[in-house]
């Protein structure tokens, strides 16, 4: 599993901070705060909450966020062959580019899935000013 590094927004540009808290670097755009933690073999931890639709949670159904913009979303798979593995869709725009893309895959497990996810996202918006 990749190193899951943290990228927060300053007055001045990102912060990339590694696994451990320390600060990696600042920088001016975001795009490169990804590329940065992508250079270095990792991917971005992103905020996740319980699904919420219609004011109701979704049961095995998780979001993401990154500074406040939609990532992803993982959710277990109720039916077919597949039943039970977790499905994830990185599905939005890339707030800086208006970029859009959307990618989704199965994985086993829960975990394996938020690393997938957060994996995607990362060379996503890393991608950005390609």
């Amino acid at each position: 599993m990749r190193e899951r590094f943290e990228v927060e927004a300053t007055d001045s540009g990102y912060r990339v901070l590694d696994p451990n808290g320390a600060v990696v670097a600042t920088v001016e755009r975001r795009p490169q705060a990804f590329e940065l933690v992508r250079g270095r073999g990792g991917c971005v931890r992103l905020q996740w909450a319980r699904t919420v639709i219609g004011k109701e949670t979704v049961p095995r159904d998780f979001s993401a966020t990154h500074g406040g913009y939609r990532a992803g979303r993982i959710m277990t798979v109720i039916s077919g062959d597949q039943r039970g593995s977790w499905a994830w869709f990185v599905n939005g725009k890339d707030p800086d580019t208006g970029r859009t893309g959307s990618f989704s895959g199965r994985e086993e497990t829960k975990d394996q899935a938020v690393a997938k996810l957060e994996a995607v996202y990362t060379e996503f918006i890393a991608d950005a000013d390609k």
